[in-house]
């Protein structure tokens, strides 16, 4: 027993000997790795260094194809095409990766470069830079790129002196040099509209077509498809005009496009044209035209003293002239007081008269002389005023149009603009919101829109009875001279309450419609209200309200059919009702109750009811064949002995 615990004993002592030299040599390891990543990073390799400023050129693939970048003083060049758009940012770009690249992991002897992807490199990369010395030869420099280390995201390179060199370089040495050539030109920016207000006319001719204008009047925007040009939706207008100030390219997919077929753009999917204004400065050479126009002046007058001598005499002429017109006319005026004087007051007078000529004609002289200065000073003040109120801008009518070709991908369009030979992508969705609209789509949904401003009279069929409501205006002017203008309401000749009416009248022209009908819709039955108005200048409108289904009522108005919620309708007709002062039969819960215990009551109610809606006439005289039926019950017993009384006195 004793035995098998000593063993124990030394055996867990044994263990923990190993353990602790395990950890031990764990941590040796792993200082050993550390201190030898260390040494790496201290002893990094500089496979190329050159100044920016000093690399000429740049040669690579691109697409495949051999492709040289180079400096042209400050600016980059496409070699052998000239024309080529350079984004200069992206070769600056790739110019500072490559000026200075060093490895932090070289790789000497190697014997295979199929391991590396150096046998067959994915690109070749030539740099050539100018000499420190004057007149000493350019350099050029040869970068061969293998394959990317998945772990490091690096890449092997190798340089055209040495094939047994492999270097392991970072990542954004290579990059720049990866990408497709339309990524090298310059994109252009979306030749957006600085100011939408600007736009007059928007066309989409493709699958769906149609044409906004804008009314140059009015600024309200119409709509045209295939029917007849009407009244658009303003905020739906709005906002697809709006969206011309927001819109850009995606990406360059062309810089020069020999065929539009390749993008659906030789037969657009959509064509979009925008007319619009824009505010540009005045020409210069209008301004060079002026400046010329100064010096010539300048100099014909230096070079030319009898013009100016000419221009002198003819503004002394003028100014003799107007002192004898002036002379004249004191002379006239003298001769006219004198006689005045000689008929009306004594010498003395005759005197003052003449004195005050002699005033007249000094201040006649001295009025043509200041009129003659302030003409010439006039005229030069005007000339400056004209040449500084002179406008530094004008507008110009400008046209966009847009090109809609194939989809490029999910999310993208290829599109052309204007006359440029580039084909850029575009948004699918902001396309969308031009070409997959139609003309219903712009439908101005509010039925029937007539300013109370402007209305003379309306004329309304309710049930089948007829009213009109004249609107008459009436100017009256306070003691400050300040007017008043006072509008007046009549319902069939008698004064109507303006606000009654004016609560009707709004829901009337504001009702708006959720949808319209694009067939041609026969109502069925008579209409429920018809109101015809008639404007100050003579133009009418109709509108019909229709019972269409359980939802709906149908407005019509010039053959076209609205869908109006119902409940809007009935609100409809109970303000109408409130102008009339008399309910509407069949929403009467009361009275239909009534009708079920006395049906003599409820007939004789109606048909009084209908009596008022006519004519006080008529309305009188039902109330007298029908005033037993419509008293309280109280009124009935008395009628109903009264009645009693008589038939006896008539028996007897």
């Amino acid at each position: 027993m004793k035995n098998k615990t000593v063993k124990m004993i030394l055996a867990v002592a044994v263990l923990g000997i190993c353990c602790g030299a395990y950890a031990g040599v764990k941590t040796y390891v792993a200082h050993q790795e550390q201190k030898e990543s260390e040494e790496e990073s201290e002893e990094s390799t500089t496979v190329f260094t050159a100044s920016t400023d000093d690399i000429k050129s740049l040669d690579f693939m691109v697409d495949d194809t051999e492709t040289t970048f180079e400096k042209d003083d400050d600016s980059w060049v496409k070699k052998d095409e000239t024309d080529f758009p350079v984004n200069q940012s992206t070769l600056d770009s790739a110019a500072s990766s490559v000026a200075s690249i060093d490895s932090d992991r070289v790789l000497e002897d190697v014997d295979d470069l199929a391991e590396y992807g150096l046998d067959s490199p994915s690109n070749t990369i030539k740099i050539v830079t100018k000499s420190d010395e004057e007149d000493g030869d350019d350099t050029t420099t040869t970068l061969y790129v293998g394959d990317e280390n998945s772990s490091t995201s690096q890449y092997y390179v190798r340089k055209d002196d040495d094939e047994k060199t492999v270097y392991l370089v970072d990542s954004s040495c290579v990059e720049p040099f990866t990408k497709s050539l339309n990524d090298y030109a310059q994109m252009e920016d979306f030749p957006a509209i600085s100011s939408t207000d600007t736009i007059t006319k928007i066309s989409v001719k493709g699958d769906k077509s149609y044409e906004l204008t804008k009314n140059a009047d009015t600024s309200v925007w119409l709509v045209k498809g295939d029917g007849d040009e009407e009244k658009a939706d303003s905020a739906t207008a709005s906002s697809l005009v709006t969206s011309f100030g927001s819109m850009a390219y995606n990406s360059l997919a062309d810089y020069n496009c020999k065929d539009k077929s390749k993008y659906g753009l030789d037969k657009p999917y959509a064509t979009i044209t925008v007319d619009y204004q824009e505010e540009v400065a005045a020409d210069d050479t209008d301004e060079d035209t002026q400046d010329d126009t100064t010096d010539t002046t300048d100099s014909e007058t230096a070079d030319s003293g009898e013009t100016v001598d000419e221009d002198v005499s003819s503004a002394e002429e003028t100014s003799d002239d107007t002192e004898q017109d002036a002379e004249t006319a004191a002379e006239d005026a003298s001769e006219t007081a004198d006689t005045e004087s000689d008929e009306s007051v004594n010498e003395t007078t005759d005197e003052t008269s003449g004195e005050e000529d002699t005033d007249s004609e000094d201040a006649a002289v001295e009025t043509s002389e200041d009129t003659a200065s302030d003409s010439t000073e006039g005229s030069d003040s005007a000339s400056g005023d004209e040449d500084s109120s002179e406008e530094k801008t004008k507008m110009v009518d400008k046209q966009l149009t847009i090109l809609v070709g194939n989809e490029a991908d999910d999310s993208d369009r290829y599109v052309m603009v204007n006359d440029s030979n580039e084909v850029y992508t575009m948004s699918t969705d902001t396309l969308s919101a031009l070409i997959d609209k139609s003309e219903e789509d712009f439908w101005d949904m509010t039925v029937s829109y007539v300013a109370l401003n402007n209305l003379g009279s309306l004329k309304v069929n309710y049930q089948g009875s007829d009213y009109k409501v004249n609107v008459s205006r009436e100017i009256s002017t306070d003691d400050d001279g300040n007017d008043t203008e006072t509008v007046i309401y009549k319902l069939n000749g008698s004064d109507l309450d303006e606000t009654t009416f004016t609560t009707f009248y709004n829901k009337l022209i504001n009702m708006t419609a959720q949808k319209r009908l694009t067939d041609e819709n026969e109502p069925d039955g008579d209409a429920e209200l018809t109101a015809t108005f008639t404007e100050e200048d003579g133009d009418t409108l109709e509108v019909s309200y229709y019972s269409y289904d359980t939802n709906y009522y149908a407005a019509v108005v010039d053959k076209k059919a609205y869908l109006v919620n119902k409940m809007n309708v009935k609100e409809l007709f109970t303000a109408f009702e409130s102008v009339t002062g008399v309910e509407k039969d069949s929403s009467d819960e009361t009275d239909s109750e009534e009708a079920i215990t006395d049906d003599t009551k409820s007939d004789s109610t109606d048909t009084s009811s209908e009596s008022v809606e006519e004519t006080e006439d008529s309305t009188s005289e039902t109330t007298d064949t029908t005033d037993t039926t419509n008293d309280s019950d109280t009124s009935e017993e008395e009628n109903a002995d009264s009645q009693e009384t008589e038939t006896n006195n008539t028996e007897e």
